[in-house]
């Protein structure tokens, strides 16, 4: 069989599964993959690349970027684009469910909500803006480093929040080391974003580092 005949019999098998319940949680994560890439992928076997996608799990599918997808996956730029932008908005479905009922009213509150950083092997600066009573309205990944650095500008942080229409906004980060003590760098950061918090009208909550299972507040720490 072709590799177009036989990507079409997977297809088959899949949705004669999907009638037999007529519910599409009841299919396998790797349906779903060969199911959603079927319009982007006609050159090779649909149910051999969702198995190379999910091979390290799909937690680690869902933090690479549309680069990354290509070069480890040998995806083209339609597939990469596609494939991410699917991941993407299964990202935020998810944390818009947390949304419904965050409010922050300290520092753990944000390290509950951020702990799943704790897993990742690269730093990530990420914001969380927030309304005049401290709901989360939003969450933005402003820059992802190397495993010992993440390059911010706090002109990227005030510029997704104003977008976001954000009072305030907590800073959060991992450190890969699984120790959350702030560098130097990041005291120096957080001073950059209180100063440019404060010419913009849209001030700095705190700002959390995420380390194994454990935080640290440099708000509580007396940095700012």
């Amino acid at each position: 069989m072709s590799v177009k005949e036989l990507n079409a019999f997977a297809v088959r098998e899949i949705r004669n599964n999907y009638y037999l319940t007529g519910q599409v949680k009841s299919l396998s994560t790797r349906d779903l993959i060969v199911l959603l890439m079927e319009p982007v992928t006609s050159s090779r076997s649909l149910s051999l690349l969702a198995d190379e996608l999910l091979q390290h799990g799909l937690r680690d599918l869902s933090e690479l970027s549309e680069y990354e997808l290509s070069f480890r996956y040998g995806l083209d730029e339609r597939q990469s684009f596609f494939l991410a932008s699917l991941l993407e908005l299964g990202r935020r479905q998810y944390f818009s469910r947390k949304e419904d009922r965050v409010i922050i009213r300290s520092a753990g509150d944000v390290a509950d909500l951020m702990m799943d950083m704790c897993f990742l092997e690269k730093e990530h600066f990420v914001c969380l803006f927030l309304d005049t009573k401290n709901h989360v309205i939003a969450k933005e990944t402003i820059s992802i480093g190397t495993l010992d650095a993440a390059l911010v500008h706090p002109r990227e942080v005030f510029r997704a929040a104003i977008r976001h229409g954000s009072s305030t906004i907590v800073a959060v980060h991992n450190h890969p080391s699984g120790i959350p003590t702030p560098s130097q760098e990041d005291i120096h950061l957080t001073k950059r974003l209180c100063e440019a918090g404060e010419l913009v009208g849209i001030g700095l909550s705190d700002h959390i580092i995420i380390g194994d299972r454990v935080h640290s507040s440099l708000r509580e720490l007396g940095h700012f």
